[in-house]
């Protein structure tokens, strides 16, 4: 029966590669024409097509070259029942990996948009059940200067595999805030969706008061000073702690003074609703 052959042309297009890479895997030995005639044309033959399939699609998932070249040369089932296996693992890593970044995308839209969208009026609001992953307790640590706060803060990224910045937020006591230490945060903490024991714990539903703050982080106090005389004036007794988050930053805006943050100060005997 008559074979049809592919110029080497041909066959890249029909595999939708470049010529050069036929020619690249044919000089170090990985994938050679079945076909050299007299004069030096390479011709392909169409089986060829699902050898590439799976030369093309091992290197997609991060195989070298000269390791393809080994496992093609001394194939057999149980070869590739445990390439496969270990590749199945690596692409469910690779989807988790992808979910999560859909998800730190997805929550960075939400605060930018948040962020935009804010007014700055002071309000007492309704916050929903958070599930978060704090830090150790920096207190006392942080606030000898910002820089020394922002040390922590890329140290606990990194711990997490945080790669979005603006993901992380800040919990400062009532207490300091009272004292104008400012910067002298108690906990770095992501946002989470699943808890995990031991790592995580629940910022509750109930009521905060809430205000935003357009300005560097630095100067925080203006805001809070503003929202501790609120307080005051409306007879509203604080809790324990105030969250920080930051909804638009540098990833966002060049200029500091349009940075926009949200402060949410806990509301002590809050009858936490029900849903």
């Amino acid at each position: 029966m008559y074979k049809k052959y592919f110029t080497t042309g041909k066959f890249a297009k029909l595999c939708n590669i470049d010529k050069h890479v036929l020619f690249h895997y044919d000089d170090i030995g990985l994938f050679k024409p079945e076909v050299i005639n007299e004069k030096g044309y390479r011709y392909y033959s169409y089986e060829q097509y699902f050898t590439l399939y799976v030369i093309l699609n091992l290197k997609n998932l991060g195989m070298s070259l000269m390791d393809i070249k080994s496992y093609l040369e001394h194939r057999n089932p149980e070869m590739l029942l445990s390439l496969l296996e270990e590749k199945t693992k690596d692409i469910s890593e690779k989807i988790k990996w992808l979910q999560e970044v859909q998800r730190s995308i997805e929550n960075l839209k939400e605060l930018t948009t948040e962020g935009m969208h804010s007014t700055y009026d002071i309000q007492v609001e309704v916050l929903p059940e958070a599930t978060i992953i704090p830090s150790h307790n920096i207190e006392n640590e942080s606030n000898s200067d910002f820089a020394t706060f922002m040390q922590e803060y890329i140290k606990f990224c990194k711990s997490l595999g945080v790669t979005i910045n603006e993901y992380v937020g800040t919990m400062i006591s009532v207490n300091n805030i009272r004292k104008n230490n400012f910067l002298n945060f108690s906990y770095l903490y992501v946002k989470s969706d699943n808890p995990i024991e031991g790592q995580t714990i629940t910022r509750k539903k109930g009521l905060y008061l809430c205000g935003y703050f357009k300005g560097k982080y630095e100067d925080f106090h203006k805001l809070y000073e503003k929202m501790l005389a609120y307080a005051d004036e409306n007879n509203i007794a604080l809790g324990e702690y105030s969250y920080e988050e930051y909804l638009i930053s540098d990833i966002a805006e060049k200029n500091q003074d349009n940075y926009v943050s949200k402060l949410m100060i806990e509301i002590a005997n809050n009858s936490f609703l029900e849903d």
